[in-house]
């Protein structure tokens, strides 16, 4: 392959990078202020069910994290992803 060749695949691939962190972007700011304002909140069992999930989602790792996303709906419900 020429050089021409490898930096338009660089380049394409460095364009589907970006597009997936903005989209997370636009997905994780949204769900970051409910949690942040449910954690603030003065009725006790939003906050406290807030900080639960803080809890759960810091002390967990993020690959455990992800293969609950990928294989837990197939497995509870038997929906194939």
């Amino acid at each position: 392959m020429s050089f021409v060749a490898v930096t338009m695949k660089l380049l394409e691939g460095f364009g589907t990078t970006c597009l997936i962190f903005f989209v997370t972007l636009a997905a994780s700011l949204p769900l970051g202020l409910i949690v942040c304002f449910g954690s603030m909140s003065r009725f006790r069992p939003l906050r406290w069910l807030m900080r639960a999930f803080i809890w759960v989602i810091r002390g967990t790792p993020l690959m455990l994290q992800l293969m609950m996303v990928y294989f837990g709906p197939f497995y509870l419900f038997r929906i194939k992803v």
